[in-house]
């Protein structure tokens, strides 16, 4: 069974690269182009038949953003019919996102997060409280809360967090993976500053009352650019909080 350190690698696989945008950190394949069409039948799943959604024209489709004037339970259940993530193969693109805006619009450091990092290092000094330290230093603060889910579940569940971000939390950022055989679905939902225990706390609560009541996981951005997996040698747990 994974346990959920090995869980929180889901985004550092080394076939994939970390892209910077002005924002969460989002991961794209960089090893082949994307498929326009659905998966051929060499490649789509044999141990269950889906309908697969209509591919989309531009990758960037999966991809969305949200304001007070568009966050209608209309478009957005339009949305959520047309990228349902258990039908929604990876070919198109690993993840499916909402963007609700009013994140802090700040200046990653991240040259001067991975000097930073060198130097403890150096003086053998790589710890969470010092990870944090530099974190804050370099304004690389981003971090997200981690939902595992099977696909059978996920559409729902994807639902209720899209719906809670746009009309009730009315601010944030989230992704969700699309179909992948035999692998379950991540949500991953987003906070300004991993360090604002207030912040962090508040989020885990409002995922308990979407049904989110399993223990979960959360991931610093940093940790991500820091490569900072499983089984690392300074025996950092990847996931900063367990809740």
């Amino acid at each position: 069974m994974t346990s959920p350190d090995d869980a929180m690698d889901v985004d550092e696989k080394p076939s994939k690269e970390v892209v910077e945008i002005k924002g969460p950190a989002v991961v794209k394949e960089s090893t082949k182009p994307k498929r326009k069409g659905p998966p051929s039948s060499s490649s789509a799943p044999t141990t269950k038949k889906v309908s697969w959604v209509a591919p989309p024209s531009d990758p960037e489709e999966l991809g969305s953003s949200w304001n007070s004037e568009n966050s209608t339970q209309s478009k957005l259940v339009q949305f959520l019919a047309r990228w349902p993530p258990s039908r929604t193969p990876d070919e198109y693109g690993p993840w499916i996102s909402v963007n609700r805006g009013g994140m802090k619009n700040v200046t990653q450091n991240l040259e001067g997060l991975t000097a930073d990092f060198q130097s403890l290092l150096s003086g053998n000094n790589v710890k969470p409280d010092t990870l944090d330290q530099i974190a804050k230093t370099n304004n690389v603060l981003l971090g997200k809360w981690m939902v595992f889910e099977e696909s059978s579940k996920i559409d729902m569940l994807w639902g209720k967090i899209v719906n809670y971000l746009c009309t009730e939390r009315k601010k944030g950022f989230a992704k969700v993976s699309t179909f992948k055989e035999d692998e379950k679905h991540v949500i991953c939902i987003y906070v300004d500053d991993y360090t604002d225990k207030e912040e962090v706390t508040a989020l885990r609560k409002a995922l308990r009352g979407l049904g989110v009541k399993w223990k979960i996981g959360f991931k610093p951005d940093a940790y991500t650019h820091l490569s900072i997996y499983k089984d690392n040698p300074w025996k950092i747990r990847p996931s900063r909080y367990m809740q």
